[in-house]
């Protein structure tokens, strides 16, 4: 397949009926399905997500699977954008007890094997919550003990590692700094932004060319996650500084859900093209 400029994709399990009332998670019965639907809405790429709860079925985790997503993503046109692992929101790669950490870290390992294996360009790790680098001021120092080794394998596997984190620009781009790999990445998420606060021209601006995707989400202060264009998002700002750095990358649509999300998400997509055709052509 033609590589496309600033594909846009969703998030998987958006266009299927929410599992146990969950905003996001992998879909399980009919997965398959999704590509199909992403394909008729015109997406171009679909993230991959897992959690512990999806670990002993997920896809991407067998030889049979990755072929099977392989399979689908040519059939459909539909590319795999990378896989957002939401399991380390539930065992924190910064947790202080060894024994916890030991075994976030031997799920990393092998979410980095089985990625590469399925030609998953990024995996992207939600430092967030339980899994914050300002859950603790060891924090970031336990994390980037834990991402050496990981980064090195990343690189033998020629699979990138992508973070969303709480930070703001100025101290994540001085952790990128320190771990200075060229496999390790962003994740930039509009949405987040608006959340902690934060400004989005001065977050960009200081990590601009090591962001690699792009979730697309809206927030106020107060609603984690409303519908696009109804929250404080300024992406009139988001787009004119990614657009300023010379912004090639993929966006993900990781929005609201809502009561239909089929029309959801064909809404959402003409939201994010209009932007894109505006800003990035």
């Amino acid at each position: 397949m033609i590589p496309v400029r600033n594909p846009i994709g969703i998030m998987q399990g958006r266009l299927l009926p929410p599992l146990d009332g969950r905003v996001q998670s992998f879909p399980r019965e009919g997965w398959e399905r999704e590509f199909a639907l992403a394909a008729e809405l015109g997406f171009d790429a679909i993230e991959l997500t897992i959690e512990m709860a999806s670990w002993d079925i997920h896809p991407v985790l067998s030889e049979a699977g990755q072929k099977s997503l392989l399979q689908l993503s040519e059939e459909t046109g539909v590319t795999l954008a990378g896989l957002c692992c939401d399991c380390f929101m539930e065992h924190p790669l910064v947790a202080e007890d060894e024994t916890t950490r030991g075994h976030a870290i031997a799920l990393l390992h092998s979410l980095i094997r089985e990625g590469a294996a399925c030609g998953l360009p990024m995996i992207e790790l939600p430092m967030l919550g339980p899994n914050a680098l300002s859950r603790s001021p060891s924090a970031p120092e336990i994390f980037a003990r834990t991402l050496e080794p990981a980064l090195a394998l990343a690189e033998k596997e020629r699979i990138d590692l992508l973070l969303e984190t709480d930070l703001n620009g100025g101290p994540f781009s001085a952790f990128l700094d320190c771990a200075g790999h060229p496999r390790l990445g962003v994740n930039y998420d509009t949405g987040n932004s608006t959340w902690f606060g934060f400004d989005a021209a001065s977050e960009i601006a200081a990590y601009a060319t090591r962001i690699r995707n792009v979730h697309i989400k809206d927030c106020t202060r107060a609603d984690y996650s409303v519908p696009l264009g109804s929250g404080e998002t300024r992406f009139d700002v988001v787009f004119a500084s990614l657009a300023q750095a010379g912004y090639t990358g993929g966006f993900v649509l990781q929005a609201a859900r809502q009561a239909d999300d089929w029309v959801a998400a064909r809404d959402y997509l003409l939201f994010a093209r209009n932007l894109v055709n505006e800003y990035l052509s």
